[in-house]
């Protein structure tokens, strides 16, 4: 009878511990993934959704405004409570590479990643010989134009290098009574804070031939953009800012403006374009590779954003299977198609996607000798970026810098001092 007690306590046990660990199974089955744009929070829910109903394993995503999200990254990944993904750039990343936080992929992830990325990209994404994160958006940025705006300009295309670039701007721009601008040729990224002033510069920068940073003969780097490229991009924001009066600080700005019809051109990625069909449905515009300084000889901005699983992840397994189910057409096409981020596939037939918006077509577009200007895969970038971006902010306001080549070159010259400072301090000059 003692023997049969004994016997039943021990199943009883055996039986709560088998249900604790099928508990805690299903608990660590959950996983977190965050991203930096609310854009996006749609199809990651609707891929969770469906992941969750496939596998019964759940996925709670978390869109942060972008600032907010590197901060809540900085915090995190270093104290091992990051989520189990993450989504960012290839010059946010190296800092927790560096630091040892991040995991690197398994074999089947690996293979996909080696065979399904244009080259470009998985050279960006290549730090000390290895990839770690499974590039999900490739963006170059692109010229956006007002098709009937130019048509009452008397124009009919974009134009296609620096000389055109300022004559259709002034011969768009409107001007009130006081000689100030109503309706602006070109909007400009003049100021926002962060990294993206610079960026928008490196874009124009790229199309003169220019870059930010340059990688000398030992691996090192330096500023680059104190040269003569450098200083014909500052000028070139100078004069149509305020010699010509083309763009303005005090008008509507970037995509709004351009849907509501109050400025002619902008640079952006491609994620106006779903913005204009639900918000503007009626616009008549085009799109176009960036002008260069020289016609047939221009470039623009690429980057890409990469989803990677820290090591602190405690369901890294199910964060990876995740990952590759996300990567599925469904949801890639529906990132580029209905969000406008494009994925940098090299094995998915996009034309579908280009049929039924043809202003994605540029994406498919490349030249032969179109520069692609990236972000080096550093720790310092993004300080590098981000206060170049706050020198830029002050010069893009100051007239006096009109016809003034020295005033415009010691801007760059004091800027890149600061930024060769920061490349020292980081071992990396």
């Amino acid at each position: 009878m003692r023997n049969r007690r004994l016997l039943v306590v021990a199943l009883t046990l055996i039986l709560a511990f088998s249900l604790v660990s099928v508990v805690r199974a299903r608990k660590n089955d959950k996983i977190s993934v965050w991203i930096g744009w609310s854009q996006l929070l749609p199809v990651y829910q609707e891929a969770a959704e469906d992941f969750e109903a496939k596998t019964g394993k759940k996925v709670e995503v978390l869109a942060f405004p972008l600032r907010e999200f590197e901060r809540k990254l900085a915090v995190s990944v270093p104290a091992g409570n990051a989520p189990d993904i993450f989504v960012t750039s290839e010059y946010i990343i190296p800092q927790y590479i560096e630091g040892g936080y991040i995991s690197l992929p398994p074999r089947n992830v690996s293979k996909f990643i080696s065979k399904s990325f244009d080259p470009n990209t998985l050279k960006l994404n290549t730090f000390d010989g290895k990839i770690y994160g499974v590039p999900q958006i490739g963006i170059a940025r692109i010229l956006y134009w007002n098709k009937d705006l130019f048509a009452k300009a008397g124009l009919n295309a974009p134009p296609k290098d620096w000389n055109e670039l300022l004559e259709y701007s002034k011969k768009l721009t409107t001007y009130d009574k006081n000689g100030e601008p109503v309706r602006t040729g070109i909007s400009l990224r003049k100021f926002g804070g962060g990294s993206g002033v610079t960026e928008k510069f490196q874009i124009f920068l790229a199309s003169a031939g220019g870059e930010i940073l340059k990688q000398t003969s030992d691996g090192k780097w330096r500023a680059a953009y104190n040269d003569e490229t450098g200083r014909e991009t500052l000028k070139l924001y100078i004069d149509l800012i305020h010699k010509y009066k083309a763009d303005s600080f005090d008008t509507k700005q970037d995509s709004e403006a351009f849907a509501l019809g109050h400025t002619a051109m902008f640079v952006r990625e491609f994620w106006p374009i779903p913005y204009f069909k639900e918000n503007a449905p009626d616009l008549n515009y085009g799109t176009a590779l960036i002008p260069g300084k020289i016609e047939g000889k221009s470039g623009t901005v690429y980057s890409s954003e990469s989803a990677f699983v820290p090591k602190s992840s405690k369901n890294s397994k199910t964060a990876w299977e995740f990952i590759m189910f996300f990567n599925d057409d469904k949801y890639i096409k529906k990132m580029f198609e209905e969000i406008g981020w494009p994925a940098p596939r090299i094995d998915m037939d996009f034309s579908d996607v280009f049929a039924r918006e043809p202003a994605y077509a540029v994406a498919n577009e490349r030249p032969e000798g179109y520069k692609y200007s990236t972000y080096p895969p550093i720790s310092a970038a993004d300080e590098v970026w981000t206060k170049f971006g706050e020198r830029l902010e002050a010069a893009f306001r100051d007239p006096s810098l009109v016809d003034n080549p020295e005033g415009i070159k010691k801007v760059l010259d004091d800027a890149a001092k600061e930024t060769n400072n920061i490349l020292k301090e980081n071992g990396l000059y």
